[in-house]
């Protein structure tokens, strides 16, 4: 019982349709404008400062992925989510949903990152679970609302 009404609060899906629309649609383009900014700026301190960045402590693990691996996927990601802030239409909100669950498992790679150079306590492990977990919740949402307001919209012009 207590894990669907735990679902039911995580779905968002007991808001008003509006609501929703808004929430899944303006407020998920702030979510995603972080979350790419966020990724590109990692990228460009992996790709400028390598050596600077690897001599503290909380960044040993990322030592062990290849650098061009690192900023690679962290710039693509970044770039492209922030490309798809632009995007207009039922397929480019479902590209940046799915590129928001993408970025929230690598927003959960670089917790685990930070995580493996605990101790000592640092920022790295809380901004990044956030933004995962943000990341995959509105991804997963907004997937769930578009696909079922196309749905309701294909029922509607079936019906006229």
């Amino acid at each position: 019982m207590f894990i669907g009404m735990l679902r039911v609060l995580l779905n968002w899906r007991f808001l008003p349709a509006k609501f929703q629309a808004w929430l899944f649609g303006t407020a998920t383009r702030v979510l995603e404008a972080v979350s790419g900014l966020g990724l590109v700026g990692y990228a460009a301190v992996f790709a400028f400062a390598p050596d600077e960045i690897y001599a503290w402590r909380i960044y040993y693990k990322f030592q062990d992925i290849p650098e061009a691996w690192t900023v690679g996927v962290l710039g693509a990601a970044g770039l492209l989510q922030t490309a798809l802030l632009f995007a207009r239409g039922f397929k480019g909100n479902v590209a940046a949903a799915y590129l928001l669950l993408f970025s929230g498992f690598v927003w959960f790679l670089i917790s685990v990152a930070f995580l493996g150079a605990y101790p000592p306590l640092n920022t790295g492990m809380v901004v990044p679970p956030l933004l995962a977990f943000f990341c995959a919740l509105a991804g997963n949402n907004a997937l769930k609302f578009l696909f079922s307001a196309q749905k309701a919209r294909g029922l509607a012009n079936e019906g006229s």
